[in-house]
């Protein structure tokens, strides 16, 4: 269960063990969700190169025209705002870490 299906009991903390950063999890958690997208932007690229090779060698038709059109639009949609993701999660551990030296 998460907390769109659990009640707001804002009036007592949830039990979290003491070492469990609230920040350090969700930044966690977002890290994981700009990796998995990543993956699938390389994906959709890969789909786009394939299906790219297999018209010239095989043939061109109109649909494999579409399905690397789609995938390579697809793949630049999915890939630019994960890439962005990725690199601001990293900036924030650099930041956090230099600050608490």
């Amino acid at each position: 269960m998460d907390s769109r299906t659990q009640p707001n009991n804002s009036d007592h903390e949830p039990d979290r063990k003491p070492d469990q950063d609230p920040v350090l999890v969700k930044r966690a958690l977002i890290s994981n969700w700009a990796k998995r997208a990543t993956n699938l932007g390389y994906s959709l690229f890969g789909v786009s190169m394939v299906a790219v090779v297999w018209g010239v060698v095989v043939d061109f038709t109109p649909n494999t025209s579409r399905v690397a059109t789609i995938s390579l639009i697809s793949g630049c949609i999915v890939l630019a705002p994960a890439i962005l993701v990725q690199y601001s999660v990293k900036a924030a551990v650099r930041e956090e870490r230099e600050t608490s030296q």
